[in-house]
């Protein structure tokens, strides 16, 4: 299955950490390998499909391994359908927020910053997910397209759709979704708390990319049907302004956090007060600077225990943290257990 965790180098970087791969449609990679995608300074994530004619990604995010267990703002030109299974997961798209509970999905528009975070990041959280674009569904000149496809992925008013179990035809829909998910997890799936409980038996097919196509086609079809359902609303995008502010924030916190930083240091960074820096990082995180800052550094710690042979004192001091004991609990606090443990529990697990 697949994990993403954020281990941060240049703006936005992220590393996908795979512990098995045996899908149809996603990229194949060494067990215990990571990929690294970058977003921009916009916060656009930038990654490729492995098969472009065919253009859909399949992962297992688990929430539980990012800081908090959140995953912060990003966006991408793909659609993504995201679902949780064992617990409830709060999502936030533009500054609109709202909960996830389990065996609900959720479709997120192309474009749309949007980010999750666990209500409870103590548990284990596999939440599996595609991202696709729109011309896996069909030629985007065909009528097909431009007729029943078109009107939905590009209403303004529709930004995203939340799917519900307990809503009949939403409930067909998520069959035709959690088919695509077996369809492309194969065996990995069956890792995800409570997701065999969502399946119809399915027998083995010998045409996968036919049956998720299908699929597909199906959940737009019935979505296509029962648009006058879904309440209409524009999202609040966030202003480029305070885009831009933030942007050079986390610029300056990636180059610098190894040195002592002050909320005076980041203010100074965009040319805006201290008081502007709170504002603009609890508009896009609801959170404060240094708080992001911390998890930024626990980030980076992450990456030097798991792929270094530094010691936890030295990584402490290459993070940033003057005192290695201030850094033993702070990463104890976000991560539920010590740096040394977080270390030892990977290379128990990921031994050969």
């Amino acid at each position: 299955m697949l994990y993403r965790i954020i281990l941060s180098q240049e703006i936005g970087c992220l590393y996908r950490f795979f512990s098995q791969i045996m899908v149809v449609f996603t990229h194949i990679r060494e067990e215990h390998s990571m990929e690294q995608l970058i977003l921009d300074h916009m916060l656009k994530e930038e990654f490729s499909f492995p098969d472009p004619s065919f253009p859909i990604q399949f992962y297992i995010d688990d929430l539980h391994q990012w800081p908090d267990g959140q995953v912060p703002l990003h966006w991408h030109f793909g659609y993504e359908i995201f679902s949780a299974f064992n617990q409830e997961v709060t999502i936030q798209v533009g500054e609109k927020r709202l909960t996830l509970l389990p065996g609900e999905s959720i479709l997120i528009g192309g474009g749309q910053l949007h980010r999750y975070s666990l209500t409870d990041s103590t548990r284990e959280c596999l939440c599996p997910n595609i991202v696709f674009t729109e011309n896996v569904l069909a030629p985007l000149t065909s009528t097909i397209f431009q007729k029943y496809f078109y009107p939905l992925l590009h209403d303004p008013s529709l930004p995203y759709i939340k799917l519900s179990q307990y809503v009949p035809w939403q409930k067909q829909m998520l069959s035709c979704l959690f088919r695509v998910y077996q369809l492309i997890g194969g065996e990995a799936v069956y890792a995800i708390p409570h997701f065999s409980t969502y399946l119809s038996k399915q027998s083995h097919t010998e045409c996968p990319e036919l049956e998720v196509h299908q699929n597909l086609f199906e959940f737009f079809k019935i979505l296509y049907n029962n648009q006058s359902e879904f309440p209409h609303s524009k999202i609040q995008p966030l202003d480029a302004k305070t885009q831009i502010r933030i942007q050079q924030m986390i610029q300056y916190i990636q180059k610098h956090f190894s040195e002592m930083i002050t909320l005076e240091d980041l203010a100074a960074s965009a040319n805006i007060s201290r008081s502007e820096a709170g504002r603009c990082f609890q508009k896009y995180y609801a959170d404060t600077p240094m708080s992001y800052l911390i998890r930024y550094r626990l980030q980076q710690a992450q990456k030097f225990l798991l792929t270094s042979t530094l010691s936890v004192k030295e990584i402490s001091c290459q993070c940033g943290f003057s005192d290695s004991s201030y850094f033993v609990k702070i990463f104890r606090k976000h991560m539920k257990r010590t740096p040394a443990e977080y270390r030892r529990v990977y290379q128990l697990t990921h031994q050969i």
